[in-house]
């Protein structure tokens, strides 16, 4: 499994086809949220914010390979997956570019 990449990691979600097929929090970091409220992310942000990276990436930067969000509680890390995205929650200390590194060569995802 993906938290098993990195002890940072907190939260694992996978959206295929605008229906969320895993979500998935990391056993030894509790949420920091409703669940309710991941949902709606996994629904509407995420996807909408992948969307619009993906337009601008495709006009002339070959794409997006993955969007980093920093709240103030963690880093969102958005890649696309499998008609969806996959999201990943990672600690608000840890390097999210390594993490991201690390996901997409596992899942062997472009970067």
């Amino acid at each position: 499994m993906l938290f098993d990449l990195d002890p940072n990691i907190r939260y694992v979600a996978i959206n295929r086809k605008e229906q969320i097929i895993a979500m998935k929090q990391n056993p030894n970091r509790p949420s920091l949220n409703p669940t309710e409220t991941d949902r709606m992310e996994e629904l509407i942000v995420n996807p909408t914010i992948l969307e619009l990276a993906r337009r601008r990436g495709n006009i002339d930067m070959k794409g997006v390979r993955y969007v980093i969000i920093r709240y103030g509680t963690m880093h969102q890390l958005t890649f696309p997956y499998k008609q969806g995205h996959l999201s990943i929650g990672v600690e608000p200390d840890a390097n999210p570019t390594l993490v991201a590194r690390k996901v997409a060569k596992c899942l062997n995802l472009p970067l």
